[in-house]
C-alpha cells in the first residue's frame, strides 16, 4: 500500500507500478478494493475538512475527503449532500466509484446524480478532467466502474440547503412481505428517506413482516441547523456474537417487530438516526468474528420483485443461520455503465460467514439473474463472468473502454481478475 500525498506523487506511482489498484477507506464488503499481487494506491486525506466552492450550488472536494468530515464541513456552512449513503468513512473517490445510493435514490438519485465532474488519474499517468459532456465515456465508465478507470483525485459535487439535523419520522409495522412492499412504495412516494426493515425468519401468514421507516428533515432553528451528531458510536458488549444463533435471531426479531406493533406513530428523530442506523457501534462488524459476513445486496425489476424477494428470502434462510439482516428500498432508474441503481426494489442481506456461506451466495446469484436483476458490484464476490454479462447490459462498452486506455490493464483488482474485466 502507498501512500500519495498529493496527485503529482500519485501520477508518478502510476507510471512507475506495473499493476496498481486505486484505494478510498476500504468500505466495499467485496473484493473490489482488494489486489493480491501489486500496489493499492491511496491520496492521503486532507489534514483537514476542506472544500472550494464552484458555485453556490457545488464544491469542489478532494476524492480522499470522508462523508463523515464532508458532512461536517459542508453543514457549517449550511449545506449538505443531496444523496447520503449509510457509511459514514467512505471517501468521495469510493462513493462515485461505487455510484453510492442512499434512502433516497426514488427521489434523488445516486451519486452520480450528484457529481457534476471528476478529474481522473488514468493508468498511464495522465490527469483528465471528465464530466457529461467532455471525456463522457469516460465519466460514465468510472461511475459504478469499481477503480478500474483510473483514480479520481477531486471531484465536483452537487449541494443544497442543509435544513437541520432533526427529521419528522413515520414508523409502521407490516404483518407480511406484501403488505411491507407496498408500505414501502406508498412511503417512498410521500417521504424523502423511505427503508423497510423485513423479517425473514417469521413463518406462515406473517412471513416477510416488517416496519418501515420513512422521514424527511425538517427545518432547525438557530445555531441547530449547524449541528450533526457524527462522532462515533458505542463499541458493542464483547462476546455478543457468541449470542447469534438461529433461536436468538427469531427472538430478536419477535421483539423488534412486536415493539413497532403497537400502532403506527410519527416523531421527531436526529437525522443522522435516520441515515445512519448502524453508525450507533462503532464496532458493528465484529459481532460476525471470527469468520465475518457477507453483505449480498441485490435490485430486482418491478414485474419480478415480489415474488424473487420471497425466493430470495426462502433461500437465504436455508443457511445455517439465514440473514441477520434484511432491508429494502425502491429505486428508480440510474445510469453509469456499470452503476448499479436501477428501477425496481433493492434486497440487502447481512449473511455470517460460515462453511457453506459462498454456495448460498451463488444461489442467490443465479436467482437474481434469472428474475432480471443485477448484483452490487461493490459488495460482491461471488459473481462469475457469465451471471456479470447477464446482469450488466452495458458490459461490453466498458471492456471496451478499458481496453482502449488500459490496454495492458495495469490497473486491476481481485474482482477485475475473477469477473474478467
Amino acid at each position: 500500500m502507498i501512500r500519495c500525498a498529493d496527485s503529482t506523487e500519485a501520477s508518478q506511482q502510476a507510471k512507475e507500478s506495473n499493476l496498481w489498484l486505486p484505494r478510498g477507506a476500504g468500505c466495499s464488503y467485496g473484493d473490489a478494493a482488494i489486489l493480491d499481487q501489486g500496489h493499492l494506491l491511496l491520496l492521503d486525506r486532507p489534514q483537514v475538512s476542506e472544500t472550494s466552492s464552484e458555485s453556490s450550488d457545488s464544491v469542489i472536494v478532494s476524492s480522499a475527503l470522508t462523508l463523515r468530515n464532508l458532512l461536517s464541513t459542508l453543514a457549517s456552512e449550511g449545506l449538505t449532500l443531496p444523496v447520503v449513503p449509510g457509511v459514514l468513512d467512505a471517501t468521495v473517490g469510493g462513493l462515485i466509484a461505487a455510484d453510492a445510493h442512499g434512502k433516497n435514490h426514488l427521489n434523488r438519485g445516486s451519486f452520480r446524480d450528484v457529481t457534476d465532474s471528476f478529474q481522473l488519474l488514468l493508468s498511464s499517468g495522465e490527469v483528465v478532467d471528465c464530466d457529461r459532456s467532455h471525456n463522457q465515456e469516460l465519466f460514465e465508465g468510472t461511475i459504478g466502474g469499481v477503480g478500474l478507470t483510473g483514480m479520481i483525485l477531486a471531484a465536483q459535487l452537487q449541494v443544497i440547503p442543509f435544513a437541520g439535523p432533526r427529521a419528522l419520522v413515520e414508523v409502521t409495522s407490516t404483518p407480511d412481505l406484501e403488505t411491507s412492499l407496498d408500505q414501502l412504495h406508498r412511503q417512498a412516494q410521500r417521504q424523502e428517506h423511505v427503508a423497510a426493515w423485513i423479517d425473514p425468519t417469521s413463518s406462515g401468514a406473517s412471513f416477510g413482516r416488517g416496519i418501515v421507516v420513512a422521514g424527511t428533515p425538517v427545518t432547525g432553528s438557530g445555531n441547530e441547523k449547524t449541528v450533526w451528531n457524527l462522532s462515533r458510536g458505542c463499541p458493542f458488549p464483547p462476546g455478543l456474537g457468541r449470542m447469534l444463533t438461529p433461536r436468538t435471531l427469531r427472538w430478536h426479531n419477535q421483539l423488534r417487530h412486536g415493539f413497532t406493533r403497537g400502532g403506527d406513530h410519527s416523531r421527531p428523530w436526529k437525522l443522522d438516526q435516520l441515515l445512519f442506523p448502524l453508525e450507533r457501534w462503532s464496532n458493528w462488524k465484529r459481532l460476525y468474528q471470527p469468520r465475518g459476513f457477507h453483505q449480498h445486496q441485490s435490485l430486482l425489476p418491478p414485474e419480478s420483485s415480489p415474488q424473487a424477494i420471497r425466493n430470495l428470502l426462502k433461500m437465504a434462510c436455508s443457511g445455517a443461520l439465514g440473514p441477520t439482516l434484511v432491508v429494502a428500498k425502491c429505486m428508480r432508474s440510474g445510469g453509469g455503465w456499470l452503476s448499479f441503481p436501477d428501477q425496481g426494489i433493492t434486497l440487502t442481506m447481512d449473511i455470517r460467514a460460515d462453511q457453506d456461506s459462498e454456495n448460498l451466495l451463488r444461489r442467490l446469484n443465479e436467482e437474481v439473474a434469472d428474475q432480471g436483476g443485477k448484483v452490487y458490484l461493490a459488495k460482491d464476490s461471488t459473481l462469475t463472468p457469465g451471471l456479470l454479462a447477464r446482469m450488466y447490459p452495458d458490459l461490453s462498452r466498458f471492456k471496451d473502454l478499458r481496453q482502449r486506455i488500459d490496454p495492458d490493464r495495469k490497473i486491476a483488482s481481485n474482482l477485475s481478475r475473477r469477473l474478467d474485466l
